[in-house]
């Protein structure tokens, strides 16, 4: 499959009538992949730049092409595909605006619940609304690729605490050691960055970024429900809603340690970056702190 360059992307885009000139449409360049935005009738393009972004491409649109087969909550649709790799997909009309609702959620008791009750049904069908037989063969990992590795041999030259150091690699052990025998559809990076909410009544419209899922454990999709409170009104209304829709229980004690293990790897992935740098939005201060909480509160 062709690896696309932004002048290369443009052009194709040119050819379909999607933009009226090579510099007419906004882009945004990641590691794997060139994202075009917004072209007519709310539409969006991805262009992989590399062999990985061509596979992450591929498996999304399978994914994205289950949910519009089994699930009525909204998501990325795709519209077309290209034989050289690129597609074109559908918006998810709202906004998302993770440092807004961060805000407004740790004010609001009442509109965390809220959002928590909206993504609680979402969850709901996405774990059991897709058939086992169309998430087997392997082409989805089983465990979400998160700490990575190569970051986690970095942590000793982030942090020089010994003992934080060895709660991180008790979490790590804890994660490892847990078995789930009822694998499901995981978004696996579900948080408010991920989120659409309607800009008037701050409802959830529908999931983004659908990127890296696998085929594993449900406790990952609440992990970044947690935000190291008294209480978690956002994870305590997903729950009110998904525990009786699906007739099971959710374990807290794994979600509380899956977010630890989530900071873990943020920490990790600093490596690199100056200390007072706000990598993935935060300093390594508000890592640190977050690390830390996200522990104390798995009880490690």
């Amino acid at each position: 499959m062709r690896q696309w360059t932004v002048q290369e992307a443009r052009a194709a885009l040119l050819r379909r009538g999607l933009a009226q000139s090579l510099e007419a449409v906004e882009f945004v360049e990641g590691e794997n992949c060139i994202v075009f935005f917004p072209l007519p009738n709310d539409k969006i393009a991805w262009f992989p730049t590399t062999a990985e972004g061509q596979r992450r491409l591929v498996r999304e649109r399978r994914v994205l092409r289950l949910l519009e087969r089994y699930c009525h909550f909204s998501a990325p649709r795709v519209v077309y595909e290209d034989d050289t790799g690129w597609d074109l997909r559908t918006f998810v009309r709202g906004f998302v605006r993770p440092t807004y609702m961060l805000e407004r959620i740790q004010s609001d008791a009442n509109l965390a619940h809220q959002l928590g009750e909206d993504l609680g049904r979402i969850l709901a069908e996405q774990h059991t609304c897709i058939p086992p037989e169309e998430l087997e063969g392997g082409w989805l990992p089983r465990v979400k690729n998160w700490p990575r590795p190569e970051d986690l041999s970095r942590l000793p030259e982030i942090v020089q605490d010994s003992k934080l150091l060895e709660r991180i690699n008790l979490a790590l052990e804890r994660r490892a050691a847990v078995r789930d025998y009822h694998p499901v559809l995981v978004h696996a990076d579900l948080g408010l960055h991920n989120v659409v909410v309607d800009p008037d009544t701050l409802r959830v419209t529908g999931v983004i970024d659908w990127e890296d899922p696998v085929f594993g454990d449900r406790h990952q999709d609440f992990a970044f429900m947690v935000f190291q409170r008294p209480e978690e009104p956002m994870l305590e209304g997903a729950l009110s809603a998904y525990e009786p829709a699906v007739g099971m229980k959710i374990d807290r004690d794994r979600v509380l340690l899956l977010n630890a293990v989530a900071a873990i790897g943020f920490l990790g992935f600093r490596y690199g970056h100056a200390p007072e740098e706000a990598w993935c939005g935060r300093t390594l201060e508000q890592d640190l702190a977050w690390t830390h909480k996200a522990l104390a509160i798995a009880g490690l």
